[in-house]
């Protein structure tokens, strides 16, 4: 499983933005177990910091086109290097382009502790550091740690997981209604590095595989228009032309047969080969369940002779294990089936007489008709492996035949073609090398088709084994997410394992990738009804529904404890009575003994929910460390200057109305 990164600290200096208090300090945020507050007003910075605690995570590296909707599945995830102008997004923000302005952030990335420090003006590493130890300052190195410390597969991998779990951004997409980006996020969460790997190797080869195909195949397309053009303006086909269009005819038939035989000789090459070790395998399995008879039996005469008798057990010995009598030189296998089956009854091999058991020590007669039996087994299987062969050795035979066949009356063909065409008018030969080109592409695309449905085969076996391995987690999955979701809302809200069908590319057949729907109870139902859709909620619901369903998947994917949230507060789309409800929620998730990180970003407004939170948090005023005052520490605007006693009165409101409520 993956792990999560849990924020420990995070420290910028010289940016003009966060000047710090007092002025020139910079800004020090420490991320304590539980809730961190950023409050602030307009202006301060807030989605700056997060902006910036998000780049201290992704470098200058992001997927193009995450955010702008689509199907994820048939995206590319890899990162790519920002451009730029991208890179300086907060050297703009400041007069002095950032010159000197650095921030450093440390985390926890399972049993590891990583520290990196980035130059603002460029978003390079300056400093990286492990566990305290100086490791090389590279973007590729930083990369490296975080693959390994996360068990992910990819950079890529990180990137997802930052933008669809650790940071809930405005242009977030709503991963309970979307199954595309689910199939990614329940890859790299569940998946282990080396599967999640092959998974995207393989979409990748199958979308770039069909998208040459489709490409060929509109080259194709144009190619034949411009021959049917060219056909037509040639005028009558004469004695040559006919023989010629004959001729490719029958060409257009033999050579895509030779091309299929020179695919099937290999398969046919290869079943002869399983065959003849199958064989092999056969006749050693055998002789050893026959030399294993030939040891009971021989075994069995040694206790079937309580004196010493060397000849007598001679005799039978060799009568037993070659059919031969020494005594006359005959060939007589029914004596020694007769003797045999005394044997195996527990009778005197010689008198008849039947003996005890423990007289014959610890070869019985059951232990013969076991190995006699295995010797039937094997004897039936070497048979069967006999034929097999004969039929696999006369199938080969057959291909290489009709492969010789087919090339002689090809090349014949072939030969009378060329003739043929030297006699034809000069636009006429155009024409001819121009079907000719045709026919090769068009013979291409088929290749392609055909890899290309290999591919896919090969694909749906690989996921449906992938879905089995994802789907022993979906209970525990189910449990937690309606955790979460009954604190938040009080309608029935439940998780459905509902694998999603999609396919890989423009065309081919439909796989199922692991996704989960969500149901949830409606005035008028008297069960929980899909809901396929974030329209079909409310804009509270879809908030709450989508924090749920991530807290889950944090809650449950994580290897090691912890793991840090950062969201602004829903205060705008949130029922005054759910104000409490949500707040115990979010307070649960970040409690100190989860060792969770909850970063919430609000501005100074009236509601009740950054009260409630303070409450739960237990923060017991303005100087906790667990606040971060941008109205202290951030550059002030003209509003935050000119207005400054209202936002402090406003300020003491919300922490007096916690406490009032704690009383």
């Amino acid at each position: 499983m993956t792990a999560l990164p849990v924020f420990e600290s995070l420290s910028v200096r010289d940016y003009a933005l966060f000047p710090g208090n007092p002025a020139g300090e910079g800004l020090e945020v420490t991320f304590e177990p539980g809730l961190t507050l950023v409050l602030g007003a307009n202006g301060l910075g807030k989605t700056t910091l997060v902006t910036l605690l998000y780049r201290m995570c992704s470098g200058p590296f992001d997927i193009p086109g995450l955010s702008t909707g689509g199907v994820l599945g048939d995206r590319s995830v890899e990162a790519r290097p920002l451009s730029r102008p991208d890179r300086r997004l907060f050297a703009v923000r400041v007069a002095d382009d950032a010159a000197t302005a650095a921030a450093t952030l440390v985390m926890r990335l399972g049993s590891a502790r990583l520290q990196v420090s980035r130059a603002l003006a460029s978003l390079d590493v300056t400093d990286l550091r492990v566990d305290n130890e100086v490791v090389e300052p590279s973007e590729t190195t930083y990369q490296q740690f975080v693959r390994e410390f996360a068990e992910l597969s990819s950079f890529g991998d990180w990137i997802l997981m930052l933008r669809h779990l650790v940071f809930y951004f405005e242009d977030r997409r709503a991963l309970v209604w979307d199954p595309s980006a689910q199939r990614q996020i329940l890859r790299l969460l569940f998946a282990n590095p080396a599967v999640g790997a092959e998974w995207v190797g393989r979409e990748r080869e199958i979308l770039e595989q069909d998208s040459r195909m489709r490409n060929l195949q509109a080259a194709v397309s144009r190619e034949e228009t411009t021959l049917a053009r060219g056909e037509a303006a040639v005028g009558d086909i004469d004695e040559v032309r006919a023989e010629l269009a004959v001729l490719e005819q029958l060409q257009g038939v033999d050579e895509p047969k030779l091309q299929a035989l020179d695919d099937q000789v290999v398969g046919s090459d290869a079943a002869r080969h399983d065959a003849r070790l199958a064989a092999l395998q056969a006749e050693v399995d055998r002789e050893s369940a026959f030399r294993d008879l030939e040891r009971h039996q021989l075994r069995a005469i040694d206790a079937a002779f309580p004196t010493t008798s060397d000849t007598a057990r001679y005799l039978l010995g060799q009568l037993f294990t070659d059919g031969e009598c020494l005594a006359c030189g005959s060939t007589a296998p029914k004596a020694a089936g007769f003797f045999r089956s005394r044997l195996e009854g527990s009778q005197c091999v010689i008198c008849g007489t039947r003996v005890q058991s423990e007289s014959l020590g610890p070869f019985s007669g059951r232990a013969i008709t076991k190995a006699t039996h295995a010797v039937q087994v094997t004897d039936e299987r070497l048979a069967a492996t006999q034929v097999e062969r004969a039929n696999a050795e006369a199938a080969y035979d057959a291909v290489v035949r009709n492969i010789a066949e087919l090339n002689a009356s090809v090349a014949s063909r072939r030969a009378r073609i060329e003739t043929l065409v030297a006699r034809l008018p000069p636009d006429e030969g155009a024409l001819h090398a121009q079907r000719r080109e045709l026919a090769a592409l068009a013979g291409r695309v088929e290749v392609m088709k055909r890899q290309l449905a290999e591919r896919r085969a090969e694909f749906a076996v690989f996921i449906r084994s992938v879905n089995r391995a994802l789907s022993r987690r979906k209970e525990e999955i189910k449990g937690s997410f309606e955790a979460f979701a009954e604190g938040f809302l009080l309608e029935e809200c439940e998780l459905s394992w509902a694998p999603h069908r999609a396919r890989v590319g423009q065309g081919g057949e439909l796989f199922s990738f692991p996704a989960f729907e969500l149901k949830m109870g409606a005035a008028g139902f008297p069960s929980p009804v899909r809901r396929t859709g974030p329209q079909q909620v409310s804009e509270s619901q879809r908030e709450f529904i989508d924090l749920a369903f991530r807290m889950t998947l944090m809650s449950v994917a994580s290897s090691t404890p912890g793991a840090t949230l950062v969201i602004d507060a829903p205060e705008s789309s949130l029922d005054a009575v759910f104000v409490s409800r949500a707040a115990e929620v979010l307070t649960r998730f970040a409690s100190p003994e989860s060792d969770n990180r909850l970063v919430i970003t609000s501005n100074l407004i009236e509601g009740d929910l950054i009260p409630s939170l303070i409450r739960r948090a237990k923060i017991r005023g303005a100087a906790d460390e667990r606040i971060v005052d941008l109205l202290k520490l951030a550059a002030p605007t003209a509003a935050t200057q000119e207005l400054k006693s209202e936002y402090q009165a406003v300020r003491r409101a919300l922490f007096a109305r916690a406490s009032a409520k704690r009383k």
